[in-house]
């Protein structure tokens, strides 16, 4: 798995290119990267995200049934 740190840069490029393609705020997606599946939610479907920011749950890679806690959980 990668760092925390590694992982939000990863995140935050993430939003940097996917707001050069639309509004970030239309977001929900997963994304498996570094060991980890990602989901990005931006603010219209997010719970705590303003407009022009994603709200980040990171969970391990591969996880199967019930979707467990979140690992990390940020916004970018």
């Amino acid at each position: 798995m990668k760092t925390l740190d590694e992982l939000k840069a990863f995140c935050q490029g993430y939003a940097h290119a996917a707001d050069t393609f639309g509004e970030l705020k239309d977001i929900e997606d997963w994304v498996v990267w570094g060991g980890y599946d990602i989901n990005f939610t931006g603010a219209e479907y997010g719970y705590e995200v303003c407009l022009g920011d994603l709200e980040v749950h990171v969970y391990p890679e591969g996880w199967e049934g019930d979707l467990p806690a979140p690992l990390h959980r940020f916004v970018v």
